[in-house]
C-alpha cells in the first residue's frame, strides 16, 4: 500500500505520498524507529500514556528485553535509519548511564543524517544527561514545558518548574545539541487567555527550532478527568479554546515559524521528521511496551505490560500485541485523515497513484459538504483543511473515517 518512490537528497521537498527513502530504494522497509521508554519519576495527572514508577532494576531487565526486542526485528529496517524518536515516559529519568546504554543499542542503525529525537522533561536535564545525549548521537530534544505558569503546572501535576526550562534549553544549547523542540498545553483549568499569551512568548523568546500546541485532552482514567467528573475542574469553552489556538499560529508566525501540521510549528527545516513519517502514512517499527509499529499495512502495537513484555523477551519471544490489518477503503481513509492534517494538504495525483483513488472521487460525501462549507479547499491538483477550520479538523476528519 505504499508509493515505491526512490528519493536521492534528505532536503528536497517530498510530496505528501512520497516516501522518505533518501538513502536508495528503501520501498516498505521502515526507515523510523520508535523505541518507549515507560518510565516516568510521577505521573501527570492528565498523561495516559504508559509509564510506571522508575526503578534501577526494573530498567534494567526492561533494557535487556529492548535489546532482544530489537534483534529479534531489526532485520526489517532499511539502514542507515532516517530517523529514530525516544519517548514515554520519560527517557531522560533512566539517568547518564542507563540512558547511555538505551541510546548504545541504535548506535549501530544510524549515521550522522539520522535525526535522533529524544523526549525530555526539563527538570531531568543535567549536564551529565546532556553529555551523554551528545556523545550518543543525539541531536534533536523535545522539552515538555507544557506552560510557564507555575499554577498551571501543578493543575497538570507536572515536575518541575517553568526556570527549569530555561536551564535545560541553555544546557542543552552548550552540550552541541541545537535542535531544541518545545511543548505547550492551552485550555487548562484556570488558565486565562493572558496566561495563555504569557507562556507562548516565553516559549517564543527561547527561539525553539520547534513548538508544538495542544488543547487539553481529559482522558478517562486520569486524575483531571475525574476533577472534570467531580466538578473540581471545568474545559475551557470552545470558543475560548479556539482564541487560544489561533493566537498561537499567530504567534509562532511571527516568531519565523512555519505553520506545518494542524498543532506544530518548526523553523524552516526542521520540521520533526520522525512525526512526518506517521503524517505520510509511511511504515515505522516500535520497541518497547505500548509501543506501535506500521509495517505491510499491519498496526501492531505491543500490550502496555511491562512484566509481561519482559518476561517474553528476555525467554526469546517476542512480546504479546494486537494486531490490525488495514486494507481498502479503511488504510485509504486512514492515509488521507493523516496527510490532511498537513497544512499543505494532499497531493491528489501522488494520492491516486498511491491507492488507486483519487481523495475527492473515494470520499464524495465528505468532499463535497466540507467544500462547499469552506472547510476544504479543493483544487485540481491538491486538497487541504482551510485554516478557518483547522481547529475543528478532528470533526472532519472523523466523517471521513465514518464514510470509509
Amino acid at each position: 500500500m505504499y508509493c515505491k518512490v526512490p528519493q536521492n537528497n534528505l532536503k528536497q521537498n517530498r510530496s505528501t505520498f512520497a516516501p522518505h527513502a533518501a538513502r536508495g530504494d528503501r520501498r516498505e522497509q521502515p526507515s523510523a524507529l520508535y523505541l518507549h521508554v515507560p518510565f516516568c519519576l510521577g505521573k501527570c495527572r492528565y498523561c495516559d500514556f504508559y509509564s510506571v514508577p522508575f526503578s534501577n532494576d526494573v530498567a534494567g531487565a526492561y533494557l535487556k528485553a529492548a535489546a532482544a526486542e530489537l534483534r529479534l526485528t531489526a532485520d526489517c529496517l532499511a539502514l542507515p535509519l532516517s530517523t529514530v524518536f525516544v519517548g514515554g515516559g520519560t527517557p531522560t529519568v533512566l539517568g547518564p548511564a542507563l540512558l547511555d546504554r538505551l541510546l548504545e543499542l541504535v548506535s549501530d542503525l544510524i549515521d550522522d543524517q539520522t535525526e535522533v529525537t529524544v523526549e525530555a522533561n526539563p527538570c531531568t536535564i543535567g549536564r551529565e544527561i546532556v553529555r551523554t545525549l551528545s556523545a550518543s548521537g543525539v541531536n534533536r530534544v523535545t522539552l515538555g514545558a507544557q506552560s510557564f505558569n507555575i499554577d498551571e503546572l501543578r493543575v497538570l501535576g507536572r515536575l518541575g518548574r517553568p526556570e527549569h526550562v530555561y536551564q535545560a534549553v541553555t544546557l542543552l544549547r552548550d552540550g552541541g545539541v541545537k535542535n531544541i523542540g518545545l511543548d505547550l498545553i492551552y485550555a487548562i483549568p484556570g488558565q486565562t487567555h493572558a496566561s495563555w499569551m504569557s507562556s507562548l512568548a516565553k516559549a517564543l523568546d527561547l527561539a525553539p527550532a520547534h513548538l508544538s500546541c495542544y488543547a487539553l485532552s481529559f482522558e478517562p482514567g486520569t486524575p483531571i478527568h475525574a476533577d472534570l467528573l467531580a466538578g473540581r475542574a471545568a474545559e475551557m469553552d470552545d470558543s475560548a479554546q479556539k482564541a487560544c489556538y489561533e493566537a498561537a499560529i499567530e504567534a509562532a508566525a511571527a516568531g519565523g515559524m512555519e505553520h506545518y501540521e494542524i498543532s506544530n510549528f518548526a523553523r524552516p527545516g526542521m520540521q520533526c521528521r520522525h512525526n512526518l513519517t506517521y503524517w505520510h502514512n509511511e511504515p515505522y517499527l516500535g520497541i518497547g511496551p505500548a509501543a506501535a509499529s506500521y509495517l505491510a499495512g499491519t498496526r501492531r502495537t505491543n500490550l502496555p505490560d511491562l512484566q509481561a513484555y519482559t518476561t517474553a523477551l528476555l525467554d526469546g519471544r517476542l512480546p504479546p500485541c494486537t494486531a490490525e490489518r488495514l486494507t481498502g477503503r479503511q488504510a485509504t481513509a486512514e492515509a488521507l485523515m493523516l496527510a490532511l492534517r498537513l497544512i499543505q494538504g494532499v497531493d491528489r495525483k501522488g494520492f491516486k497513484s498511491c491507492f488507486g483513488e483519487d481523495p475527492v472521487e473515494a470520499f464524495p460525501t465528505s468532499m463535497a459538504r466540507y467544500g462547499q462549507m469552506g472547510a476544504m479547499i479543493i483544487t485540481p491538483s491538491q486538497v487541504r483543511l482551510s485554516a478557518e477550520y483547522l481547529f475543528v479538523s478532528d470533526v472532519i476528519l472523523a466523517d471521513i473515517l465514518a464514510e470509509a
